[in-house]
């Protein structure tokens, strides 16, 4: 299946849509792509408020985007290995049978199908600045993101 229309599944029906990504098959392969899709497209959803920033302080856009590209597709990688590693702790100690690459797989899918809203982030930050819009579409994001790792764990126990 398409990962677009999984993604769109994802938010109307998103313990059958994990259902459906275990039953394939945690395989490391998929889990990194699918964290490395969801990097790539957290970077371009960044572009709006460091366009916006380098027009305000008269600086050179390039230096702004390859700063964001080095933490975006570097160092965001391994943030989100080190919190799958917590995560996979913490499990651990509830007694749970999850494998290490299913929590993977939970949480770099909740990441990859929370980016649409992740752009809409960016664009009101790049459009209107921080004010409280961004932080009410910021909380939503963040709120989609937990409830789509949640998700995760029930679809996984089906």
């Amino acid at each position: 299946m398409s990962v677009v229309i999984n993604i769109a599944r994802t938010y109307y029906k998103p313990i059958q849509t994990y259902s459906k990504l275990f039953a394939s098959g945690a395989s490391e392969k998929e889990n990194l792509a699918y964290l490395v899709g969801g990097c790539v497209i957290s970077f371009v959803a960044q572009w709006p408020a460091q366009s916006r920033q380098a027009f305000t302080n008269q600086q050179p856009v390039d230096e702004l985007m390859g700063a964001i590209l080095l933490s975006n597709l570097f160092l965001l990688p391994l943030i989100f290995y080190l919190i799958s590693t917590v995560f996979y702790l913490f499990t651990k100690i509830f007694r749970s049978n999850i494998l290490g690459s299913e929590l993977r797989l939970i949480i770099f899918w909740a990441y990859l199908a929370a980016t649409p809203i992740l752009l809409l982030v960016g664009l009101v930050e790049g459009f209107l600045g921080k004010n409280y819009q961004y932080f009410i579409v910021a909380g939503l994001w963040l709120a989609t993101f937990l409830s789509f790792i949640y998700s995760g764990f029930r679809g996984r126990t089906l």
